[in-house]
C-alpha cells in the first residue's frame, strides 16, 4: 500500500524535549519490556544496521517493505546558514538543484524483502540514495514520488527493476525549506488517482507548476495538499491545521490528519475548507473573508504528550471487533501507541481515547508513523533515539539504530509470497472486496495503471449491487481507471443507498468538470441539495460549490440554504458560507438573491451578516453599489430580524474600516433605530463609532449618569475610546481623578491610555499614591505604554518624584521608548543594564536548581499545586485547571527535569510559534505587547498578563504603525527566584505528578454510585460557561471532574468560543439539569433563544457568580429565573464573610456546609423575590447581602427548581464548603439521592 510519511517530525516538538538520558535497548530487549493488551505481541521486523533512522514505509505489489532513511537530519547537505529567526526558520544561502544535480545527502530509500515465515527482513537493497532531506514517498505511476523539499520528484522505473530509469522529473518546486521539522510529507495516493501531502506550519510553500508556468505560484503554509498525475494540476487541499503530519484516509475516504496540538489527536480536514493554524507566526488565513475556521476534531478522555504523529485508520480483521475503523497512531512523547474511537457527528467525528495498544516502557521509543501491512498487522517506525526534540541547534541525534516493529494479534499469519502485477485486471476487481485495506488500495492503484476497459462491467455490477464500503471501492475504482462517465453516474448514484456513494459523486463530478457542469448535472445537484437527508452528502455539496460556475452554484445553494435540518451540524453552515463567499466577485447579488429566497431563521440571517461585513470591508469597486442594493430589498422585504443582522455584520467590518460612506451609514442606522427595528443600545454603539453627533452626545451623557451601573458606564466608554478630537479623552481624565472604585479606575486607565491626553501623565502622578497596588501597577504600565510618558516617568524617577520600586523588571523590557539614548541612560542609571542574563548565568542557575531538587527528597505535590496556582497557573493549564496564555503543561514533557529547567530559567531560548509575543506600536504612539490571540479581517487580538489576570487588547489593521515578533517570551526570566528551595521542589513534585487532582476536594472514600431521579441511570448535566474573568472553563472543567469521579453523573459542555458564539448549546434539550457560570455574553438569535427555551422547560437551573448578568442580550434571566436583584459589587480584592442564614440553616443545601471567608468580593443582591429562600449571606464592612439562595417556580405547570450563589471566584472552587455547596445544589434541584461526600 502507498503509505505515507512523517515530516521531519522529531522535531515538530514544542514543549517536547530531549527526553530521557538513560541508555538505549537492543531490540530484543525493547521488546520484552513493551507491554500490549492481552492477545497482541511485537515483532522487530527490521532494525539497524539494516535500516537506521526510519521516518516512512510503505508495501509494494510484491508485498515489499520500502523503507526512507531519514539519515541527513537536522541539517541539508551542501547549504549553508545566513540567518535564523526566533521560530527557528532557516534562511539558507542558495535554493539547491533537483538531484542529481544538487548536494547529495545521506538519506535513503530502502526495499527490505525476503521475510521469513514471521515477516522479519534479513536482506535489503536501496532503491535510491545521495538523498537530502527527503521527507516522503509513494509507489506508482510507473516509479516512485519522492518529496525533497523544495522539489516533488518522479522517479520513474517502469520496468519494475528497483533501479531509477533515468534523473528523476521535478513535478513541482517550491516547497518551504526555512524549518526542518516542518517539511513537506505524508505522501499517500488518495482514493480518487490524486496524490495527497500534507505541509507543516513553519515553512512556507510557493508551489510552482512546470506543467503550468504562467500560473502565478500558490502560497500557503500548514494545510493538506494535492498533485493529479495525469493532468498535472497541484492545488492546496484545504488550509490550516498546525504542523500537520500524518494523513490517512478512512473507509469512506475521509481525510484524517495528524497534530501536533495537545489535547487534540487529529484533523478532519474536508475539500475547500479552512482550519486553526498558527495565527501569530503566519497571519489570518489567505481568504480575510473566512469569518471562522474548523478547530481539530472535539476529543475526551486525551492521554499522553501533546504531539499525535503518523496515524492510520485501522481497516482490516486481523484485530478484534474493537479496532476496526477506529484511529492508531504515536504519542512521540509518552513512548506509546494509542488508538483512538471515532464517533460520527453530523458531517464529521467526534473522538475519544480508546486504549493503549502498546505502551514502549523506554524512553528512546520514539514512534513517527504507523501504517498497515498485508497481514493485516500494524506496522511502527521507531525513530528509537534519546532525543526528541529539534530546539538543541547541534547534530546530536543517535543515527546508528531504528526499528520496524509490527504488532500482532494472535493467529495472524504471514501471506504466502505475491506479486499482484501477475493478477489479471479481474482478479484485482476481486481484490476491492479484501476486508484488509492495502489489498484494495494496490488493487485499485494498479487498476488506475492499466486503465482496461474490460473491468468497467464488474465495477459497475459492485456499485450497484452493494451498498456499503465495496461500493465505494468500485466508485473509485472505476473513476481512476478511466471508467467513469457523468452519465452513467448521474443515473446510479443520486439515489444511492450509500451516502458517502452519494457524496463522492458530488466531489468526483467537481473535480471531473467543475469548469462545464451541464445544466441537468446543476439540476439534479440542486435536487440533491434540498431533499437528501445526509449531512455528509450537504457538506460535501458546499465544498463543491465552490468549484462550480456561478449558475451551478445557484442551482445548489438556493436549497442548501433552506434546510434547517443542518443548522446545527458542526461543518455545514460555514461550508455553505465559503460557498457563497467564493461567488460574491463574479455575482455580486447571489447572497441577497438566496437570503430573500430562504426562510428568515437564524443560520440564514447569520449568512446575510456575514455578507455586510465582508461587503462592507471590501474597498473594491461595486462593494457599496451592492450593499446599497441589498438595503433596497431588505427596505422593500421589510422583515426586522434582517437589520439586527445587518447591524451586526456591520459592527463587525468596522475594524477593517468600510467602503461605504460613514455619514449615509449613520444616516440608515438612525432610521432603523427610530423605527424600533434593531437593538436601540447595539445602534447606538455603532453610530458613536461611526461619529454621529447625537449618538456620541448620548453615549457621553451615558457615561457621566452616576446612577448606570459601573460595568455600564465602562461600556459606552470603551466604544468612544476611538472618536476623534480631544472632547472624550479629556472627559476620561476627569473621570478618572474622580473615580471611587477600582473597577472604575482600571476600565478609565484604558481609556485614559488610548486617548493620549496632555494632561494624562501630570494625573497620574498626581493619583498615585493613594491608590491600591493593583491601581498602582496598572498606572505604571499605562506610564510605559508611550515613549513620551515613559521619557516622563523615568524622568520623574530621576528626581525623587516617583517611587523607583514601583516599576518591575517586566514592565521595563516591554516599556515604549525606553531605548532613546537619554532615557535608557536613566534606566541603566536606576535599574542597571536591562536584558536577559548570559548563557553561562543560565546554565549556572540551571545546575543549581538540579542540585537543590536532588538533594533533599521530592517535594509535596499537594503544596506544589498552591505554589503553580499562584505563580503558573494565569498563563498555564495542568490537568484540566489554568490559563491558555501559554502552553498546556499536561500534554508537555513534564518528567524531564533538565529540559522543565531549561523552559522555566530561559523562556526566551525557544518559544512556540503560537506563544510568540508581538510588540505593535500604533499610528497614535502607544507601544503594546502580547500574544496574537486572534486575526479577524481588519483587527488582531493582543492577549497579555497584566496583574496575574490575563487581558485582552483589540487593535484595528488601521490604527497600527508597526507590528513585529519579539524575541523575549512573555513569561519572566527570574520566575522561580521569588521562591524558597521547599517550594521549587513542592512545584516540581507537582509538575512531575501523574495523578490529575481536580481543584475541587477529593472525598476521603468515594460515594458509592447513588440512583438519580432518572432511576439509576446518569445525571446529564450541561455545563454552560463563558465567564473569562473568573476562568470558568477552568474551575467547571475541573468541577466535571470532580462529579464525574464521584456522582452519577455525566456532563456535556457548552463553552463560549467568542462573547457572540456559544456553541454547544443544543445539549440543552436532552441534558437533566444545567449549571449556567456566563458573564455579559452577547450571544441571541438561536444560541439566545436555546437558553431562554431551555429556562421554560421546567428543568433545574444552577446559577453560579455572573450568571446572573451572564447574557447581555436577556439580562432579564436574573430576576424572571433566579429571582435575583443584580446590581454590581462592592469593589475588588475584598474578603467577605460568608454566614449561614437564620432562613435557610436547615435546608438540605447546607447540609455540611459551615461559615468560611471568600476573597471574591461581595454582590449587590438585595432585594430578591419573594418566592426565594436565602441560604447564605456574605458580610464585608458596613454590607451585607444574600450570596446563595433556592427557589422553586412554576413554569408551564411545572415546578422548577433553581440555584444561585454569587460566590463562584476560582479561589472559592478550592474550598471544600463551596464544593459541599454546588454539590447539594446540584442534588436538591434535580432532587437526587447522593450518598455524602466526605469532603
Amino acid at each position: 500500500m502507498m503509505r505515507h510519511t512523517l515530516p521531519v517530525l522529531l522535531g515538530l516538538l514544542a514543549f517536547a524535549p530531549a527526553s530521557a538520558w538513560g541508555q538505549g535497548f537492543s531490540p530484543e530487549d525493547a521488546v520484552r519490556r513493551m507491554k500490549l493488551p492481552d492477545g497482541f505481541t511485537a515483532r522487530a521486523v527490521a532494525t539497524e544496521p539494516m535500516i537506521r533512522q526510519p521516518l516512512s514505509i510503505s508495501f509494494d505489489e510484491r508485498g515489499r517493505m520500502w523503507v526512507l532513511q531519514y539519515l541527513q537530519y537536522p541539517n541539508p547537505a551542501g547549504l549553508k546558514p545566513v540567518k535564523q529567526d526566533q521560530y527557528l526558520r532557516t534562511v539558507w544561502d542558495r535554493i539547491p538543484e533537483p538531484p542529481p544535480r544538487g548536494p547529495k545527502g545521506a538519506d535513503r530509500i530502502t526495499i527490505c524483502y525476503d521475510p521469513d515465515e514471521h515477516g522479519v527482513y534479513h536482506k535489503s537493497k536501496d532503491f535510491v540514495s545521495g538523498l537530502n532531506l527527503a521527507t516522503g514517498f509513494c509507489i506508482g505511476g510507473g516509479g516512485v514520488y519522492v518529496v525533497q523539499p523544495p522539489y516533488l520528484l518522479f522517479y520513474p522505473d517502469k520496468d519494475h527493476d528497483d533501479v531509477p530509469d533515468g534523473d528523476p522529473e521535478v513535478v513541482a518546486s517550491g516547497f518551504g525549506m526555512e524549518d526542518t521539522h516542518s517539511y513537506a510529507n505524508s505522501l499517500q495516493w488518495g482514493p480518487d488517482g490524486w496524490l495527497y501531502g500534507a505541509h507543516g506550519s513553519t515553512v512556507s510553500a510557493k508551489i510552482k507548476n512546470p506543467a503550468r508556468p504562467n500560473d502565478p505560484p500558490l502560497e500557503f503554509q500548514q494545510g493538506v495538499w494535492r498533485y493529479h498525475p495525469k493532468t498535472k494540476e497541484f492545488e492546496l487541499f484545504s488550509e490550516g491545521g498546525g504542523n500537520t503530519y500524518g494523513l490517512d484516509f478512512d473507509k469512506n475516504g475521509q481525510v484524517i490528519a495528524g497534530t501536533n496540538y495537545g489535547g487534540f489527536a487529529m484533523l478532519h480536514q474536508v475539500q475547500g475548507a479552512y482550519y486553526v493554524k498558527g495565527f501569530s507566526k503566519h497571519g489570518p488565513l489567505h481568504n480575510p473573508h473566512t469569518y471562522g475556521y474548523f478547530e481539530h476534531v472535539p476529543y475526551k478522555d486525551f492521554k499522553g504528550g501533546h504531539v499525535t504523529c503518523g496515524g492510520v485508520v485501522y481497516q482490516a480483521d486481523a484485530y478484534p471487533e474493537q479496532y476496526r475503523d477506529q484511529y492508531i497512531a504515536g504519542n512521540l512523547l509518552s513512548n506509546a501507541i494509542y488508538w483512538h474511537k471515532l464517533e460520527p457527528n453530523g458531517s464529521t467525528f467526534t473522538a475519544r481515547h480508546g486504549g493503549d495498544l502498546l505502551v514502549a516502557n523506554d524512553t528512546w521509543f520514539r514512534p513517527v508513523d504507523c501504517f498497515l501491512g498485508p497481514d493485516g498487522s500494524v506496522h511502527v517506525a521507531d525513530w528509537y533515539d534519546k532525543r526528541a526534540a529539534h530546539l538543541d541547534p547541534i547534530d546530536t541525534w543517535d543515527k546508528t539504530n531504528g526499528r520496524i516493529y509490527k504488532i500482532e494479534y494472535q493467529g495472524t499469519k504471514q501471506p504466502a509470497p505475491f506479486d499482484l502485477r501477475k493478477l489479471t485486471s479481474r482478479e484485482l476487481v476481486d481484490l476491492l472486496k479484501h476486508p484488509n485495506k492495502w489489498w484494495r488500495t494496490e488493487a485499485r492503484r494498479l487498476l488506475a495503471e492499466r486503465q482496461d476497459a474490460a473491468t468497467y462491467p464488474d465495477l459497475k455490477s459492485l456499485i450497484e449491487n452493494d451498498k456499503g464500503v465495496i461500493a465505494l471501492e468500485a466508485i473509485w475504482a472505476l473513476y481512476v481507471s478511466g471508467g467513469w462517465t457523468d452519465d452513467y453516474a448521474l443515473a446510479h448514484l443520486p439515489d444511492h443507498p450509500n451516502p458517502h456513494a452519494r457524496a463522492w459523486f458530488v466531489r468526483l463530478l467537481g473535480d471531473h468538470q467543475a469548469a462545464d457542469v451541464s445544466t441537468q448535472i446543476a439540476a439534479r445537484l440542486g435536487r440533491m441539495a434540498a431533499e437528501d437527508k445526509s449531512p455528509v452528502v450537504l457538506a460535501q455539496l458546499a465544498c463543491t460549490t465552490k468549484r462550480l460556475p456561478t449558475a451551478a452554484a445557484r442551482e445548489i445553494l438556493t436549497p442548501l440554504l433552506r434546510r434547517a435540518d443542518v443548522d446545527a451540524d458542526p461543518f455545514v453552515p460555514l461550508l455553505v458560507w465559503w460557498a457563497l463567499e467564493s461567488k460574491i466577485d463574479s455575482d455580486p447579488a447571489i447572497v441577497s438573491d438566496l437570503v430573500w429566497s430562504a426562510d428568515h431563521r437564524d443560520a440564514v440571517l447569520k449568512q446575510l451578516e456575514r455578507y455586510v461585513r465582508r461587503t462592507l470591508s471590501d474597498n473594491r469597486p461595486g462593494s457599496e453599489a451592492a450593499f446599497w442594493r441589498l438595503v433596497g430589498t431588505m427596505k422593500e422585504a421589510g422583515v426586522k430580524p434582517a437589520w439586527a443582522a445587518l447591524l451586526r455584520g456591520t459592527e463587525a467590518a468596522m475594524d477593517a474600516g468600510t467602503g461605504v460612506s460613514p455619514q449615509e451609514l449613520a444616516k440608515l442606522l438612525a432610521w432603523l433605530r427610530s423605527e424600533g427595528a434593531v437593538d436601540s443600545d447595539a445602534a447606538l454603539r455603532v453610530l458613536a463609532r461611526l461619529g454621529d453627533d447625537i449618538a456620541l452626545k448620548e453615549v457621553r451623557a451615558r457615561i457621566l449618569d452616576e446612577k448606570r451601573p459601573e460595568a455600564d458606564r465602562l461600556k459606552w466608554t470603551a466604544v468612544v475610546t476611538r472618536a476623534k478630537g480631544d472632547e472624550f479623552p479629556s472627559l476620561f481624565v476627569d473621570l478618572l481623578a474622580a473615580a471611587r472604585t477600582d473597577t472604575m479606575r482600571a476600565g478609565l486607565l484604558t481609556a485614559v491610555a488610548a486617548g493620549n491626553h496632555p494632561k494624562a501623565v501630570d494625573t497620574l502622578f498626581q493619583l498615585y499614591p493613594s491608590w491600591s497596588p493593583a491601581m498602582k501597577s496598572k498606572a505604571v504600565g499605562v506610564l510605559l505604554s508611550r515613549p513620551t510618558w515613559a521619557q516622563a516617568l523615568l524622568a520623574a524617577i530621576d528626581a525623587g518624584k516617583f517611587p523607583k520600586t514601583a516599576v518591575s523588571y517586566d514592565q521595563l523590557k516591554t516599556g515604549a521608548g525606553l531605548t532613546e539614548p537619554a532615557v535608557a541612560k536613566l534606566v541603566e542609571k536606576h535599574y542597571g543594564k536591562i536584558g536577559p542574563a548570559t548563557p553561562g548565568e543560565k546554565q549556572a542557575r540551571i545546575s543549581w536548581l538540579g542540585v537543590i531538587l536532588g538533594r533533599e527528597g521530592p517535594g509535596d505535590a499537594a503544596r506544589g499545586k498552591a505554589v503553580f496556582t499562584k505563580n503558573c497557573a494565569t498563563c498555564h493549564t495542568l490537568f484540566g485547571e489554568g490559563g491558555k496564555v501559554g502552553p498546556d503543561l499536561t500534554t508537555a514533557d513534564r518528567k524531564n527535569r533538565g529540559y522543565m529547567l531549561t523552559q522555566i530559567i530561559d523562556p526566551s531560548g525557544y518559544i512556540r510559534p503560537e506563544f510568540v509575543t508581538y510588540k505593535v506600536d500604533t499610528v497614535d504612539g502607544r507601544a503594546l505587547t502580547g500574544i496574537v490571540a486572534e486575526t479577524a479581517s481588519g483587527a488582531v487580538t493582543l492577549l497579555n498578563v497584566v496583574d496575574n489576570k490575563p487581558v485582552k487588547t483589540v487593535v484595528a489593521q488601521t490604527d497600527i504603525d508597526k507590528m513585529a515578533a519579539s524575541p523575549v517570551s512573555l513569561m519572566p526570566e527570574k520566575l522561580l527566584d521569588t521562591m524558597t528551595d521547599a517550594e521549587i521542589r513542592d512545584l516540581f513534585a507537582f509538575l512531575t505528578a501523574d495523578v490529575t487532582k481536580t481543584s475541587a476536594p477529593q472525598p476521603a472514600a468515594k460515594p458509592a454510585a447513588g440512583a438519580n431521579a432518572a432511576g439509576g441511570k446518569k445525571l446529564k448535566l450541561c455545563l454552560v460557561s463563558g465567564s473569562l474573568e473568573y476562568k470558568s472553563d477552568e474551575t467547571l472543567a475541573a468541577f466535571q471532574t470532580y462529579l464525574e469521579a464521584n456522582y452519577p453523573v455525566e456532563c456535556v459542555r457548552a463553552f463560549r468560543k467568542t462573547d457572540t458564539d456559544l456553541p454547544g448549546l443544543d445539549q440543552l434539550e436532552t441534558c437533566d439539569a444545567a449549571i449556567f457560570f456566563t458573564r455579559r455574553l452577547t450571544i441571541d438569535g438561536e444560541q439566545l433563544e436555546r437558553v431562554k427555551k431551555y429556562a421554560a422547560s421546567g428543568k433545574p437551573v444552577i446559577g453560579i457568580r455572573t450568571a446572573s448578568h451572564g447574557f447581555q442580550k436577556w439580562l432579564e434571566m436574573d430576576a424572571l429565573v433566579y429571582g435575583g436583584n443584580y446590581k454590581n459589587h462592592y469593589g475588588q480584592n475584598l474578603m467577605c464573610e460568608v454566614k449561614l442564614a437564620e432562613t435557610g440553616k436547615d435546608h438540605p443545601v447546607l447540609k455540611g456546609v459551615k461559615p468560611f471567608t471568600t476573597s471574591g468580593g461581595l454582590y449587590k443582591n438585595t432585594g430578591v423575590a419573594k418566592d426565594v429562600t436565602v441560604l447564605l449571606t456574605g458580610t464585608i464592612p458596613e454590607h451585607a447581602e444574600p450570596v446563595a439562595w433556592v427557589r422553586e417556580r412554576e413554569v408551564n405547570g411545572v415546578k422548577q427548581r433553581v440555584f444561585y450563589t454569587s460566590l463562584g471566584h476560582p479561589d472559592d472552587f478550592k474550598n471544600p464548603n463551596f464544593t459541599r455547596l454546588l454539590v447539594n445544589g446540584l442534588a436538591w434541584a434535580t432532587k437526587s439521592e447522593w450518598p455524602a461526600a466526605n469532603h
